[in-house]
């Protein structure tokens, strides 16, 4: 028989992070924002096509060019329907008592089509679909530059444990790292969280938050942010200083959303003297 000695247990030693790891692995929320496409779609393309067409009854005089003005009915036919409905739909939500942009164009269009000025009535219907149609496309832009700025930040930390002399690492999710934490960052790994290097030399990638397409070089004492990529070959051992969730990309994730979710003041006085002339 033979006796066996444990000299040290590591997954003892490994314990102290399960606290942090489960703590926090049941709240954590998805980040990431599902990148949208925007198109204008085939009916405003051939609305615009017959508005345009309709046009050129107006260089004819009296000639057969002046029957171009009922192509115009087709542009309406292709571009009037999406208006309509969101301004059916207005109408039965107020019970008629309240009207909004959607409705205003829809009566724009009736009227012209009863004054038989066909063109008048296809040009405010093209060009109000195709505002809306780009208004989408700029919205999408904005929320797929958003989901962009949200890829920055790191999903795990290579955290050092306290008590292996700095040569075990464990795995934790970056929302789990406390302040004053020692994590590991090799070449080419994000940096976690904000914090300030204690080994290591290396060039720290920062064009993702400064646009500074040089990597800088960062020794020990210097800051470093989180979201930053080691693109030197050494390794970085950082002591943190913030929580993912207080780091320069979470602060910068947080000023995207707040400037798209309020609005100027010039936005608002619109909607207001909108609120009362419609």
């Amino acid at each position: 028989n033979q006796i066996i000695q444990i000299v040290s247990d590591g997954g003892a030693d490994g314990m102290w992070a399960l606290q942090y790891y489960n703590n926090n692995n049941n709240n954590q929320e998805s980040t990431s924002i599902e990148e949208q496409h925007s198109t204008v779609r085939w009916t405003i393309i051939l609305s615009g096509i017959f508005w345009v067409v309709s046009m050129l009854s107006y260089i004819g005089g009296d000639t057969y060019w002046v029957y171009l003005k009922y192509v115009a009915l087709l542009s309406v036919v292709f571009g009037l329907p999406p208006i309509a409905v969101k301004a059916y739909k207005t109408m039965r939500r107020s019970n008629c008592c309240r009207f909004d942009v959607n409705c205003m164009m829809l009566f724009a269009a009736v009227g012209a089509l009863a004054l038989q000025d066909y063109t008048e009535s296809a040009a405010v219907t093209f060009l109000f679909a195709i505002s809306e149609a780009l208004e989408q496309r700029a919205t999408v832009r904005a929320r797929n530059a958003l989901s962009a700025i949200v890829c920055l930040r790191p999903e795990y930390a290579n955290v050092i444990n306290p008590v292996s002399n700095g040569y075990a690492l464990v795995v934790l999710p970056a929302n789990s790292v406390a302040v004053g934490t020692l994590v590991s960052v090799a070449p080419g790994d994000k940096i976690p969280c904000d914090g300030v290097v204690t080994e290591g030399n290396s060039a720290v990638d920062e064009s993702s938050l400064t646009g500074e397409s040089r990597p800088v070089h960062k020794s020990v004492g210097q800051p470093v942010s989180g979201g930053t990529i080691n693109a030197g070959d050494t390794r970085l051992v950082v002591r943190t200083t913030a929580t993912s969730n207080n780091s320069a990309v979470a602060r910068l994730i947080r000023l995207v959303e707040e400037a798209q979710s309020n609005r100027s003041d010039t936005e608002k006085l619109v909607d207001t003297f909108a609120r009362v002339y419609t």
